[in-house]
């Protein structure tokens, strides 16, 4: 889909950092401070800064309801209990895509999914992974060996393509740059190029990453070969779904990355239970690709409405003692086709109470990692799930749907029924279509309330299918923009580029 061609001025952004990725960190400018040899002389230096970057893509998924918004957005759901600070009326536009009526409002509610709409968090990101490349690059220091630098790149190509990742999937066309502290006005791209440039970007430096982090504290939280991995398998899954002259191209890519993802025997499924999905959700664990750690004890804390739970749970893990509704909960018809009682289903039982009751008796415990505050009858519960960005059954089940595609039924089945194993459900050997929408259902059932749902609702056009959609956009509403966000142009984006536009759709 091609977008019109607008310019925009991108300032790089600058971070003081300190060194420990357990403490806070500060935006400070100019970026002289950090452009020579005042900041950029030891490893301890790159270490920090590295951190800070880590920080900011934390600030993006803890600190927003980007999460929830983008399970909610055209799902099977469903307000249920009235939201506090108005927050019902936002929710249901969001939930039926009348994204026009989330843009015009004001409330509370209204400006939390409206910072779905701003890119400028993923641009900062880019601009310090940038920054992160360039210098590394010209460091000269003593301790700081070629495999550190090279390590530092590969982490800074990761983290600004994870950002274009998610631009393009939120706003198509979008800037591209990789030039430290850029000042040019830029023309956003199509969205398929600037996915090529992410994936040949990704794949040269890949083999730098560790094949295992060295630390125990960094499984999960800092990239490896296994993270870069499940980067290009969604950046080629994205491209395919608009690049449909070569899709095979990106299918077959898929399947070659499953094949290499099988090679680090750091990564497994973890049966279904309640301790394992705690482990799951807090991090760190066998199945975790990457992710954003959340820890009350180090004092990492999300807001509340960045979390899933806070949307579709109550206490005990969620609120006081007296809160005994969820605010949202699951259509009853949707809910039981994805989970259907004659199916043996450990994922059933164990991430849900009264799921079938349409009510805010619905309790959702898939995030139940949780941390206090108060004492006596005044306690609160909050969460302490991690956000997790990729895990192995979401790069497990991409690779059935690439094989699907491919029609290569056997290796799709593969795929498919080891996540369906770990969950204590019976295989699939479905063909065809059925097939398809068989590996789509999984990722449903599998992913449910971790971000996935919008985008693979998207990227299978699915969102044009009453089947699929609760919300269904029509073909041509779709193709003029209806699935991205609006995108909200700030009054200094304007200013350092007049001819600025949001999305044309949303115009």
């Amino acid at each position: 889909m091609k977008f019109k061609k607008i310019t925009y001025l991108l300032t790089a952004s600058t971070l003081l950092l300190s060194m420990s990725s357990c403490e806070k960190f500060l935006n400070v400018t100019p970026i002289d401070a950090l452009s020579g040899n005042n900041f950029w002389k030891t490893k301890k230096d790159v270490e920090g800064y590295t951190n800070g970057i880590y920080l900011k893509l934390k600030n993006k998924f803890g600190g927003t309801m980007l999460i929830p918004s983008l399970d909610m957005r055209g799902n099977y759901v469903k307000v249920v209990e009235n939201l506090d600070s108005d927050g019902s009326g936002p929710v249901n536009s969001l939930i039926s895509n009348n994204m026009t009526s989330v843009m015009n409002g004001s409330t509370t509610y209204h400006n939390r999914i409206k910072d779905n709409m701003n890119w400028k968090a993923w641009y900062d990101v880019i601009a310090a992974s940038n920054i992160l490349y360039y210098e590394t690059g010209r460091l000269d220091a003593p301790g700081f060996s070629e495999t550190d630098r090279k390590q530092y790149q590969a982490e800074a190509v990761f983290t600004r393509n994870l950002s274009y990742l998610f631009l393009c999937r939120m706003f198509g066309d979008v800037i591209y740059y990789t030039d430290a502290y850029n000042s040019k006005a830029l023309p956003r791209e199509d969205q398929v190029v600037v996915m090529k440039k992410c994936i040949a970007d990704m794949q040269a430096v890949k083999d730098d990453l560790p094949i295992r982090q060295s630390s125990s504290n960094m499984i999960g939280v800092r990239p490896t070969r296994a993270s870069a991995v499940a980067l290009l398998m969604h950046l080629n899954m994205w491209a395919a779904a608009w690049d449909t002259q070569s899709k095979e191209g990106y299918y077959t890519a898929v399947l070659s990355l499953a094949e290499e993802m099988a090679t680090y025997q750091d990564y497994s499924l973890l049966t279904i239970s309640t301790e394992n999905t705690k482990r799951i959700f807090k991090g760190r664990s066998a199945e975790n690709l990457f992710g954003l750690l959340q820890d009350f004890n180090y004092g990492e804390t999300f807001s509340d409405y960045a979390n899933y739970s806070f949307f579709f749970s109550h206490y005990p893990y969620r609120g006081k003692e007296d809160k005994t509704k969820s605010f949202l909960t699951y259509d009853k018809k949707y809910i039981d086709k994805l989970f259907p009682e004659s199916n043996a289903d450990l994922r059933r039982s164990t991430w849900f109470e009264n799921m079938s009751t349409e009510s805010s008796a619905f309790q959702f415990k898939k995030f139940i990692n949780t941390y206090s505050k108060g004492s006596g009858t005044n306690i609160t519960m909050y969460s302490d799930d991690s956000a997790i960005i990729f895990r192995l059954p979401d790069a497990l089940l991409l690779a059935a749907e690439a094989a699907a595609e491919l029609n290569n039924e056997a290796t799709a089945h593969r795929y498919l029924n080891q996540v369906r194993q770990a969950a204590g459900a019976p295989d699939i050997l479905s063909t065809g279509l059925a097939l398809k929408n068989d590996i789509f259902a999984e990722r449903c059932r599998e992913l449910i309330g971790e971000g996935h749902y919008y985008f693979d609702l998207v990227r299978t056009k699915r969102v044009i299918d009453t089947e699929f959609a609760k919300t269904v956009m029509s073909v041509g509403d779709f193709n003029r923009g209806a699935w991205t966000w609006p995108l909200i142009i700030t009054a200094e984006e304007r200013g350092a580029n007049p001819n600025l536009t949001s999305n044309t759709f949303w115009n």
